[in-house]
């Protein structure tokens, strides 16, 4: 699925964020090899234009405010994305930064969308959890504190194709530093011996049904070179199961975050899978990718996108 990551869109909001933005994205293109970026910035209200006029007396026109916030963006991506190999584009659009963002995926189609993420920002989050829900392609979100590294990668795990896929990826990009990926799969008792716990041998039948789950995933996954893959069984006792992933996360100084965004047969069950939300409301403080299969889940945004 990496392999196929070949168009991307960045999102930009001409804050400091943006540099940080540009300079993972920089470290992340050497992993993935993109062929095209086009770099995106919406300018939400048709009065924030007004007022940019306003505070530079030399601009007479939207255009050539739209000139002048492409050239800072150009500047930004001249002084920090290396990779000259990549066709670059840029540009300045103006409304409903999810309704732009989602016209955007009608007209470009990309492979890997990527947004900053700032920790705190609620806006930031209603905004992060609607791309989730009806963007067909992979997301990719950078929180201040990334780091450029790939050198521990944490995947929540369910043993399905999905999760299989998602570990695969994962180890795929940890491999030129030989690093380690750990794929965690959380479980608990079954709710109806709540608050009780259930006897030895339910949870032997248990613990024996996951060992075999954690074998056979082991057997599907192949580990390429010295790279070390690791599968960690949490019981989930109580709380969000994101403390659990990012007590994991800190424990582990997880560089990277990956975690399938599964394709749903109607529109109801795709706004339902949970899991993705979860992981891109909570601050983690790491980059989070999302994967997402784009044809599978173009047909159901297709139909969300029509009129």
């Amino acid at each position: 699925m990496i392999d196929t990551m070949k168009k991307w869109v960045v999102c930009l909001d001409m804050t400091k964020m943006d540099k940080v933005v540009i300079e993972y994205i920089d470290y992340f293109a050497g992993q993935v090899k993109p062929e095209s970026i086009q770099f995106l910035h919406v300018v939400e209200s048709y009065d924030l234009f007004r007022d940019l006029i306003e505070e530079f007396p030399d601009l007479e026109t939207e255009e050539d405010l739209q000139e002048l916030l492409i050239n800072q963006i150009n500047d930004l991506i001249a002084g920090n994305f290396t990779h000259k190999d990549v066709k670059i584009d840029t540009a300045i659009r103006k409304g409903s930064a999810t309704n732009q963002i989602i016209d955007l995926m009608e007209d470009v189609s990309p492979d890997l969308l990527v947004m900053g993420k700032k920790t705190g920002y609620k806006g930031d989050g209603v905004l992060a959890r609607r791309i989730v829900k009806y963007v067909p392609c992979s997301i990719l979100f950078v929180p201040e504190t990334a780091k450029r590294n790939m050198q521990n990668i944490t995947v929540p795990i369910d043993f399905s194709e999905q999760s299989d896929e998602a570990t695969k990826v994962a180890l795929k990009l940890v491999k030129p530093a030989g690093g380690q990926v750990i794929a965690q799969h959380l479980f608990d008792y079954p709710k109806q011996f709540f608050p009780y716990m259930p006897d030895k041998k339910t949870i032997k039948e248990m613990n024996d049904n996951l060992a075999e789950e954690k074998k056979k995933f082991l057997e599907r996954i192949k580990t390429p070179g010295n790279t070390d893959l690791e599968v960690e069984l949490t019981l989930h006792q109580d709380g969000k199961m994101s403390d659990d992933i990012y007590d994991l996360c800190i424990s582990n100084h997880t560089d990277l975050i990956v975690v399938f965004s599964k394709a749903r047969q109607n529109l109801f069950a795709m706004v339902k899978d949970k899991l993705p939300e979860r992981m891109v409301n909570y601050p983690f403080g790491i980059p989070l990718l999302i994967l997402k299969n784009k044809s599978r889940n173009r047909k159901m945004f297709s139909l969300f996108v029509k009129d």
